[in-house]
């Protein structure tokens, strides 16, 4: 029978070969190479390309290695390779449309294809139908297993056999049978399995298998059992890990459980409730050590409100997670982000020891935030100040060049005029050179102001420890 893998190769395959991908250059100069003819023609023949020796040879002496030329028999190990890959071509061909329940005569259809005259592609139809055949049988073993985990009988195949042959279609009843077995006995086990996920007794088995043999579907009480009694475990440390956060126990789930005749895992149950219950003390240790005091003895008291349980491990478990984030946020570096945050510092939950120090990093970081927003203020003057210097020269630049101009024109005519606008001219190149050596200054303050600024930062950040 056609494998599920097999098939989803061949589906991948089906489209390249229809489409005419194929093997890439590369793959062929590596083939040339290696030397391998029987490979060489197995390719093309996969490609649905006819049989062409004599330009796989010219293209594999271009490229190939001069060390290995082909051999004699090389015409005859390509044919034969050849031959192997169209015969696979067409057996995919045929597999994939036989397993989507289309009749043989569908390689009519795919003969006359566009790109099997384009590539004129040699027909098979043995290989085709050998294909079909396979592809066929896979199309009726998956209708049985869906029936068969549907929970239908196995007199349905006369319903698919009455189908097939209104469609003129072949039909296997072996291949629907064998998946119909399959099918029954996912059906019995999701049955076993739904059951105990449900909690309920295996005990209704006796009714799933007497509404089976009423329909006329096999029973498979085995199946049923192994998968019930695989998945109850589960359903207890499931129940048990429910009910530690959710205030009931044991003592009310066991007296239920045997009231219904429900197998019961005490074990287990007891497992998983004690173990949710430590979660949740070691959660809640969590939460509370990053910033809050010692909660314990509130939240113990509040848990039947909570619908939790103190357990003996509950102060251990709950002082341990809550220490280890105490021990996360009383440090000089929390307490420094937080100041520059503004977010607030919960310093009388730390340590004694640890409070000034805590206070002081608090303070810095605030610090900090007010020392970095001068300093990007300083920066923007910086920037402001260097792009104003920048526009100073160059207008400093195009005046002298102006007057030069001026001073060295031939025809240049002296007169009051003239000199007039010489005069306004050095006056602005006078005022020009005096607001630029302000510029200058002022860039030089900023940029101290900046050093100042970083080398505040740095004081403060070393002032934590």
């Amino acid at each position: 029978m056609l494998s599920i893998a097999r098939l989803l190769s061949l589906m991948i395959v089906l489209p390249l070969v229809l489409g005419g991908c194929g093997a890439s250059m590369k793959q062929r100069i590596e083939a040339c190479k290696t030397g391998d003819w029987n490979q060489i023609g197995r390719t093309d023949g996969l490609d649905g390309a006819p049989p062409t020796f004599a330009d796989r040879k010219d293209f594999c002496d271009d490229h190939g290695d001069d060390k290995k030329p082909a051999g004699a028999d090389a015409g005859a190990r390509y044919t034969a390779g050849w031959e192997q890959g169209n015969r696979e071509m067409w057996s995919a061909v045929g597999a994939i449309d036989g397993a989507k329940g289309l009749q043989q005569s569908q390689y009519a259809v795919r003969a006359a294809g566009e790109e099997v005259r384009k590539r004129k592609t040699p027909l098979n139809q043995a290989a085709y139908d050998e294909g079909w055949l396979k592809g066929n049988s896979q199309y009726w073993e998956d209708i049985g297993k869906r029936e068969g985990t549907e929970g239908l009988p196995l007199t349905k195949k006369e319903d698919s056999r009455a189908r097939a042959a209104a469609a003129q279609l072949r039909f296997d009843e072996a291949a629907y049978i064998n998946g119909w077995h399959a099918g029954n006995r996912a059906f019995w086990q999701d049955a076993g399995f739904t059951d105990a996920r449900n909690g309920t007794p295996d005990s209704r088995f006796r009714d799933r298998a007497a509404a089976a043999r009423d329909a006329g579907v096999q029973v498979q009480e085995d199946v049923y059992r192994t998968a019930w009694n695989a998945e109850i475990v589960n359903y207890w440390r499931n129940l048990g890990a429910q009910d530690a956060v959710s205030g009931k126990e044991f003592g009310t789930r066991g007296k239920e459980a045997r009231q219904k005749g429900l197998k019961v895992f005490e074990s287990e149950y007891r497992k998983a409730w004690e173990k949710r219950l430590d979660d949740h003390w070691r959660q809640a240790g969590l939460e509370d050590g990053y910033g809050k005091p010692f909660l314990l003895e509130e939240r113990m008291a509040s848990a039947s409100r909570d619908g939790v349980f103190v357990i003996p491990s509950t102060r251990d478990v709950y002082t341990k997670a809550w220490e280890e984030q105490n021990a996360k946020y009383c440090v000089p570096e929390n307490a420094f982000e937080r100041g520059r945050a503004n977010t607030g510092m919960a310093v009388e939950v730390c340590r004694g020891e640890l409070r000034n120090q805590l206070k002081r990093a608090y303070v810095s970081g605030q610090d900090f935030e007010v020392a970095a927003m001068k300093r990007a203020q300083a920066l923007n003057d910086v920037n402001d100040l260097e792009s104003r210097l920048y526009d100073a020269n160059r207008r400093l630049g195009r005046l002298e060049r102006d007057i030069r101009g001026a001073q060295d024109a031939k025809d240049r005519q002296v007169n009051e005029e003239s000199k007039k606008q010489d005069r306004r001219r050095e006056q602005e190149r006078r005022e020009l050179i005096d607001f630029i050596r302000r510029l200058e200054w002022q860039l030089d303050e900023a940029r101290r102001w900046v050093e100042r600024h970083d080398m505040q930062m740095q004081r403060l950040r070393r002032e934590i420890y």
